[in-house]
């Protein structure tokens, strides 16, 4: 029995589906999923500074020596939100959504939260705001991946790798605003 009533879960998940529904369902799923991670990317884009220095905040700041440069950590970022999607496509297999509600909502606001880091951090100009925002993301991923990690041990793996990388940007992040504070 669902812990949400049926008027509450989208199409992909109504009443009577198995477990693991059949494989068009599982491609319109993973097709919304991934649009709407890729919309996430898209707006986190839109404050990233770009190759031709078009940004002349971020590369006036002072940085630990070990910071990574925009070029890679923009595509890899990228990369994690195709790992994100994946994931939670794995854990909406699992029909996890329809009886613990906080795999879906815990995955919405940590996208929320993973889009608008690069609003906070390049777009209002605030290390402090984007660290902020990256502990957030960084406990709210911890308690999803132990969540993730009871359902489906792949999804709990691209989940821990994502972990790790915000880790990275977290301690980053923090170097920048430590720096520059």
């Amino acid at each position: 029995m669902p812990m949400l009533p049926p008027a509450f879960l989208p199409f992909w998940m109504e009443e009577g589906r198995d477990s693991v529904p059949p494989s068009q369902g599982q491609g319109q799923a993973l097709g919304i999923i991934l649009s709407i991670c890729g919309i996430a990317a898209f707006y986190a884009s839109l404050y990233a500074p770009s190759e031709s220095g078009q940004w002349g905040w971020y590369p006036r700041l002072a940085k630990p020596s070990w910071a990574l440069p925009p070029s890679f950590t923009g595509p890899v970022s990228t990369l994690f939100y195709l790992v994100l999607a994946i994931s939670i496509w794995r854990i909406w297999r699992t029909g996890a959504f329809r009886t613990i509600p906080f795999t879906l909502a815990g995955f919405a606001f940590l996208l929320l939260l993973q889009s608008i880091w690069s609003t906070l951090f390049y777009g209002l100009k605030s290390p402090f705001l984007g660290m902020a925002d990256l502990a957030l993301i960084a406990v709210l991923a911890t308690l999803l991946w132990f969540t993730y990690k009871t359902l489906d041990a792949w999804a709990a793996a691209l989940w821990l790798a994502y972990l790790m990388w915000v880790v990275i940007l977290f301690l980053v992040n923090t170097g920048i605003w430590w720096l520059n504070g």
